[in-house]
């Protein structure tokens, strides 16, 4: 059976780092001192997180999430001497610039947050943190940390900050890595670094959790320009689809239904209407399931059983559509304009991964999430 051509036509996501340098073994004078560009330390670290607002991880009495935000920063690791002279000897000081991304990365998203912190402090002094590094990445050392995160099963996203030191991670970040299983889970990378860039930091990570999926979509930022990229890092969270709306006065908010498409280290995001047909696909899901492309503007699945589609408003968009074609019995999801068809229903409409659609290929796997809507 085929369509009608006419619908055919029209149819159907170095220097210093912002820590203990990335330096070569020959280490200089580092760019930034004392200022805000260099990471920073309270006294007491663990009585606060970056953003001001009690660590969600283990705290019984706030709201369960799917989304954890774990972060490594100078300055919830080191503890400031008294009478240090900051103009004289490099410091850290607070708050780090790891320390204000995860904050803000948990303002945006609403998720947990979890700082990564050693048993053994490192030296506030810039050029003794930068040789304790130095000897752990030789080392290949595992320093121990204070605490685990509570309840890991129940993130499936996770958001995980760091430093480039030494052209790589802290090793205390491995020690975080190997210590909680991520299998299986969705882990976002955000880094604050010297004029290294990234080096090694990525292909260490991704050797360190060989089963986990991690995103190539990666936020970083020199350490200088970290405590003026707010704008920037949460632009970044909200185009990957996790975006917590900010409540209106009345604080009415609901839950919208989401869908997930994933495939290789791809992700599309389609946010769905409260059609029956909507509901109708949700209850077959998760699926894992073969893509096809048709005519040059869509890719199609075929679910196990058809959608109701009583109630359910016809498709009048252009690309970026998510639809039902009723008489074949597929989901469609638009990369292209397409021409009205009375047959043609409305699911719902992307959120983040719309350059992706065009690209998607052979095997696919679609999960159901929610985000908050103001109404």
């Amino acid at each position: 059976m085929k369509r009608l051509t006419a619908f055919l036509l029209a149819a159907m996501l170095v220097i210093p780092l912002a820590g203990c340098g990335n330096e070569p073994e020959s280490v200089s004078e580092p760019e930034s001192s004392q200022s805000s560009a260099s990471e920073t330390v309270s006294a007491e670290p663990e009585e606060s997180s970056p953003s001001g607002q009690d660590e969600g991880v283990g705290d019984e009495e706030s709201e369960t999430s799917n989304i954890l935000v774990a972060y490594f920063s100078w300055a919830d690791n080191a503890v400031l001497a008294e009478d240090v002279d900051a103009v004289a000897s490099p410091s850290v000081l607070a708050p780090g610039n790891v320390q204000e991304l995860a904050g803000w990365v948990q303002e945006e998203t609403g998720g947990d947050i979890f700082g990564i912190r050693v048993t053994d402090p490192y030296p506030s002094d810039w050029d003794d943190c930068l040789a304790r590094a130095n000897q752990e990445r030789g080392d290949q050392a595992r320093p121990a940390l204070q605490e685990q995160v509570e309840n890991l099963e129940q993130y499936d996203t996770v958001f995980l900050g760091y430093p480039n030191w030494w052209y790589g991670v802290p090793m205390a970040l491995l020690t975080f890595l190997e210590e909680n299983d991520l299998t299986g889970k969705q882990v976002y990378l955000f880094c604050s670094h010297g004029t290294g860039g990234l080096s090694n930091s990525v292909d260490i990570i991704s050797e360190a959790l060989p089963n986990a999926t991690i995103s190539d979509n990666i936020f970083d930022c020199y350490e200088e320009e970290a405590s003026s990229s707010q704008a920037n890092i949460q632009s970044w969270v909200a185009e990957l689809g996790y975006t917590r709306p900010s409540a209106p006065e009345n604080n009415e908010e609901t839950a919208e239904a989401q869908l997930s498409v994933t495939w290789d280290d791809n992700q599309v995001i389609y946010a769905l209407n409260d059609s029956p047909a909507a509901a109708s696909l949700l209850e077959q899901l998760p699926l894992t399931i073969e893509v096809e492309d048709y005519s040059t503007n869509e890719k199609i699945f075929y679910p196990p059983q058809t959608l109701d589609t009583s109630d359910t408003p016809t498709a009048s968009g252009g690309a970026g559509t998510l639809a039902y074609y009723a008489p074949w019995g597929d989901v469609v999801m638009f990369y292209g304009d397409y021409s009205e068809n009375p047959s043609l229903f409305e699911l719902g409409q992307i959120v983040s991964g719309e350059e992706l659609v065009a690209q998607m290929s052979g095997t696919i796997t679609i999960t159901a999430s929610s985000a908050l809507r103001i109404s």
